[in-house]
């Protein structure tokens, strides 16, 4: 999806969108699954470009990184995108001041059409756990046979 970010020039621009991500674009082995991510949104005219404020909702499982069981995860809530045009960056190098906080969520366009799903995989990957746990004391699987030794004790003989 493309965001026109021109749309807002007259006004504020409310958006909705559901966005349909495989977990193949995402290039995380550990994720089993991800839910249709929804956003909702405004985007609104700001000096010295654009802001784009709205909620939105992620759900998905992932592989438990020793015992393979399905882990869940979510989150709902507000995401917030500064959208300044790239010429304004080149000026704020030249002043050679320290980076501010807000600089960082600066997003850079040279056009006024932005692709949007870029953003919104990134709002994923920063969701989806690094090292997902079923549980913080998960026994995992046997490096032998292979059984879930959550479930119980396998019949290996331990060395």
């Amino acid at each position: 999806m493309e965001l026109n970010l021109e749309e807002a020039f007259d006004g504020p621009v409310d958006l909705s969108h559901r966005f349909e991500i495989s977990s193949e674009r995402l290039d995380r082995p550990e994720l089993l699954h991800v839910e249709p991510v929804l956003f909702s949104g405004r985007l609104t005219k700001a000096h010295p470009g654009f802001v784009l404020d709205g909620e939105i909702e992620i759900r998905g499982a992932a592989a438990c990184s020793r015992c393979l069981a399905p882990v869940p995860f979510s989150r709902s809530g507000p995401v917030h995108w500064a959208f300044a045009p790239t010429h304004r960056r080149a000026a704020r190098e030249e002043d050679e001041t320290e980076l501010a906080e807000g600089d960082l969520a600066i997003i850079w366009y040279d056009d006024l059409k932005v692709p949007f799903d870029p953003l919104i995989d990134e709002e994923l990957q920063l969701e989806i756990p690094i090292k997902p746990l079923c549980r913080p004391d998960c026994r995992g699987l046997c490096p032998t046979c292979g059984a879930d030794r959550n479930a119980g004790p396998c019949a290996c003989q331990t060395k």
